[in-house]
């Protein structure tokens, strides 16, 4: 039973990346989102959609290039929102620079609709700036106010200082208001003291729309933490801001420690909305567990010689004999244990003759950037990289651990970038010895070529238990059949009644019949729980003949 709605945004710098790939898969990326309700991604650079399990995207437009020349898209804003709340979400509004989406007042359990705008508003001195681009927001926020609540956020390149956000009532030109209704929010404190124009334009939008920053003066960041880092400094330039009835309700607001991810910090809030009538997940499939197939048999280019050699040896060929000579009865009991003995034949001798695939069984160590190259060594530097991150986030004004920072961000972005040329080196040399010796091993490594360790195994859009589960209950449940359809089945019935008559299907199996079938046989194909492959139901077809028959 929820009470709070989480709101976040992260300027995410690019949602690709050459080294890291798509950053949407990097599981410090889900970590950070993964207990979030809505969050904006600003500068994605993109405006196609963003597959995230569990999320649905809504994705804003991007400014258009200045330059003929081969470039990248600027700004791009996502709105990443839960599955669950996708029937109550909708976008009222898509720009360049601006994305307004409106939350139902169902799930807020209020009186009013949320109107959500993220916003990403280009430097001062960007040629992607527009002059009017703050009035077009604060237009907005006065259309849109007057149809509900207002939340915006993003990265507004703005440096506010410690600005007053509200008109004050300090002096003698005002009588103070002591009424219940009367609101005073408690003054901002921030670690960024500079101003710039996109902050003097900020607070005047605050001022005539009567909008609260909620950075600074909120549970959680009483302090201002700084949302970009920088080189040579650090500033406040993302915000969350909302009217005072969404004030009112905000329990917290934190900002999150910086990471390799981005330059920016993500910063989140949650917003009081009372009880909800969620309901827990009751599907029985869901503790349904699965039974592991048991560890299969190896079959590699020296296998062949080995089954054989073991099938006739004195005592399988002593086996086979009995097997033979057995009188088994012409019924189901009877074809059960013909197939249990056949199997238990195959089974020994290839327990003799074969080598079994063992798993290690070792702590599991997850792959952070999910590459097939990230090893120790990256693990290291992005233990000592996060660790220097947290120091840095509790003491952001002192410069020696900004510089150590930057320094061990450098160390492990220049990792990756070698361990990833490495790899790529090495799939190339072992692709070219490949193409000599052995085909197989070469269109093996050409399929594993790629970095990325996105495998049905691991993937989060696998299929789960239950969703295995659930799909062949209903592929073999009862069906209503028509009257047309109940009239086949009786015909059916009654060829199988008659199937005496039909002497053609009752012909002895030929040697050759049984030799052509076994050539058709594929092999490499996985074995089942029986543990018996395709290779050896062929090559014993070849050795012991008579034994199938």
């Amino acid at each position: 039973m929820s009470t709070n709605l989480s709101f976040s945004t992260w300027n995410i710098h690019g949602i690709s990346n050459v080294v890291l790939g798509e950053k949407t898969k990097n599981k410090d990326f889900i970590d950070h989102i993964n207990n979030i309700d809505f969050i904006f991604l600003t500068e994605t650079w993109c405006n196609s959609n963003i597959d995230v399990p569990g999320f649905r995207s809504f994705v804003s437009d991007t400014a258009k290039p200045h330059t003929n020349r081969a470039c990248r898209k600027s700004g791009g804003i996502t709105l990443l929102t839960r599955t669950k709340f996708e029937k109550f979400t909708s976008i009222v509004k898509n720009s360049k620079n601006f994305l307004w989406c409106k939350i139902s007042k169902d799930v807020l359990n209020a009186k009013n609709d949320l109107f959500v705008c993220g916003v990403y508003i280009p430097p001062e001195k960007s040629v992607y700036f527009e002059n009017e681009i703050f009035d077009e927001l604060e237009n907005d926020i006065i259309q849109f106010s007057s149809k509900g609540n207002i939340m915006i956020l993003g990265d507004f390149n703005a440096r506010t200082n410690t600005l007053e956000d509200f008109i004050s009532k300090d002096g003698n030109n005002f009588i103070n208001d002591t009424s219940e209704n009367c609101f005073q929010p408690k003054n901002r404190l921030n670690f960024d003291h500079q101003i710039n124009n996109h902050g003097k334009q900020l607070i005047n939008l605050c001022k005539n729309c009567d909008m609260k920053i909620l950075n600074g003066r909120t549970k959680g960041d009483s302090f201002g933490r700084a949302t970009f880092h920088g080189n040579s400094g650090i500033s406040v330039v993302d915000y969350i801001i909302c009217d005072q009835e969404l004030f009112r309700n905000t329990n917290y607001f934190v900002v999150k420690p910086p990471t390799y991810l981005s330059d920016h910090s993500q910063i989140v809030t949650w917003v009081g909305i009372g009880q909800t009538n969620e309901k827990p997940d009751t599907n029985p499939g869901c503790n349904i567990e699965m039974t592991k197939l048991p560890n299969q048999y190896i079959w590699d280019n020296h296998s062949k010689n080995n089954f054989r050699e073991s099938l006739r040896s004195q005592e399988m060929q002593k086996k086979l004999n009995e097997f033979m000579n057995s009188d088994f009865t012409n019924d189901l009991n009877g074809a059960n244990q013909c197939v249990t003995e056949f199997q238990n034949i195959l089974l020994e001798t290839s327990k003799k003759s074969l080598k079994i695939k063992k798993c290690k069984r070792r702590r599991k160590i997850t792959n952070i950037a999910q590459r097939k190259w990230f090893d120790k060594d990256c693990r290291i530097k992005r233990h000592d990289l996060r660790k220097l991150s947290n120091l840095k986030h509790r003491d952001p004004t002192n410069v020696e651990l900004r510089k150590n920072y930057h320094d061990a961000l450098k160390s492990y972005k220049a990792t990756l970038q070698l361990k990833r040329s490495e790899f790529h080196n090495k799939k190339m040399n072992e692709l070219e010895t490949a193409s000599q010796n052995d085909f197989n091993l070469f269109w093996k490594t050409l399929k594993n070529l790629t970095d990325d360790l996105n495998t049905e195994s691991n993937s989060e859009n696998s299929p789960k238990n239950h969703e295995w589960y659930s799909h062949f209950e209903q592929l073999h449940c009862d069906h209503h059949l028509s009257e047309e359809q109940e009239k086949i089945i009786g015909k059916l019935k009654q060829k199988e009644n008659s199937k005496n008559l039909l002497n053609e299907l009752d012909a002895e199996i030929t040697i050759e019949e049984i030799i052509k079938t076994a050539k058709k046989i594929k092999s490499k194909k996985a074995a089942h729980s029986d543990k018996i492959n395709n290779e050896m139901i062929k090559y014993i077809v070849l050795i012991s003949l008579p034994m199938v028959l």
